[in-house]
């Protein structure tokens, strides 16, 4: 059991639920290609979105693709805002880590969000697991634009954003 300033998380709080990995599954059949998950940095054990020593952090798993990056979430009755629905500032932080987490495991140097325009389209439902999607748009020396996407189960778009990103100098 991993410890954090006395707080113990369970390995099961750091792995995907079941419903999450039967999606990757899909997911890699529909490719026919097995994703390889992006290497946690354990430098950033505390990051808020997939660190895996934050005790109430979100624990994101990501997933390379073809073009992109891939993560699922399980929203629980602790991410929610109006009873049922999932909060807003946590979808805006899903797409945010989605697209600068890409940039990092790509090109090796963080990359801090200079703008990020958000469009909410549908709400997320609490026990739901949603799709979390990005790809990198265009690039000019250090400023790279992104696209993220969180999907519903019905394949719905819940929300949508694109990013400037700077990578930090080398």
């Amino acid at each position: 059991m991993e410890t954090t300033n006395n707080v113990h998380i369970s390995p099961e709080a750091l792995q995907m639920n079941e419903t999450e990995k039967k999606l990757l599954a899909a997911e890699e059949k529909k490719l026919g290609t097995t994703l390889e998950e992006m290497s946690k940095d354990p430098k950033y054990g505390m990051c808020f979105a997939c660190g895996e020593k934050n005790p109430i952090g979100l624990h994101l798993h990501f997933f390379w693709l073809p073009d992109g990056v891939l993560a699922f979430f399980t929203p629980g009755r602790e991410h929610q805002s109006y009873n049922g629905r999932m909060h807003g500032g946590l979808i805006t932080v899903l797409l945010d880590e989605i697209m600068g987490n890409y940039l990092f495991k790509k090109e090796g140097v963080p990359a801090y969000t200079a703008r990020i325009d958000l469009r909410f389209r549908a709400p997320v439902q609490i026990g739901t697991t949603i799709r979390c999607e990005g790809h990198e748009v265009k690039r000019k020396g250090r400023l790279v634009i992104m696209e993220g996407v969180i999907t519903n189960p019905d394949g719905t778009v819940a929300a949508e954003a694109t990013s400037t990103l700077m990578l930090e100098k080398e």
